[in-house]
């Protein structure tokens, strides 16, 4: 009799495992899924509030904030929106702010472009740069645009050129063609 009962149980057993197992394969998952445009994405990952730390021999030097950062490991580039860049002086104070609606950033270069209504905000004299695209390189110590340029100076005078260099401490601000001069009345 202990066998048989024994035997009946794990009889039970078996069944009831058997039927969990096939209850459990019929049931609907209803987990969130990624749509459509997401899922077909090629980034290797993306980051939502994404910040991160530019540093040279340890010494911080930018900081990058994206909204949405898509991320390809392959060619180290991070697709950029609603970005912005913070670049720090020698000392660690801001000394200049870089704003875009998106783009792109090398992460083994530290490269940096910036697209859509750029603006540069330059902490030291308030003044503010305006163009389509403005590039970052710290290899070569300078920023950028090729693009039609505005400066807006914190006295309301307005410089447009056809393109602008800097170097990193905002102090050598050259406008290619330069036009204006003008004050802005209010």
């Amino acid at each position: 009799m202990r066998k048989e009962r024994g035997r009946s149980s794990g009889r039970i057993v078996a069944m009831s495992l058997a039927l969990m197992t096939a209850l459990a394969c019929s049931e609907e998952v209803n987990t969130p899924v990624a749509n459509a445009d997401l899922q077909a994405m090629e980034a290797d990952y993306v980051a939502y509030g994404m910040v991160s730390f530019v540093t040279a021999s340890g010494v911080r030097e930018g900081r990058i904030e994206a909204d949405t950062a898509y991320v390809y490991e392959e060619s180290s580039t991070a697709m950029l929106r609603q970005m912005s860049i913070v670049f720090y002086d020698e000392f660690g104070a801001e000394n200049a702010t870089v704003t875009g609606e998106f783009g792109d950033w090398n992460q083994e270069t530290n490269r940096m472009v910036a697209r859509g209504d750029v603006v540069l905000l330059i902490h030291g004299d308030s003044s503010r740069i305006e163009s389509a695209e403005i590039y970052y390189d710290p290899g070569l110590e300078k920023v950028w645009s090729d693009s039609l340029t505005t400066r807006i100076m914190s006295d309301g005078n307005v410089m447009s050129g056809t393109a602008f260099e800097s170097d990193m401490a905002f102090e050598n601000i050259t406008i290619e063609n330069m036009r204006g001069g003008a004050r802005r009345v209010f």
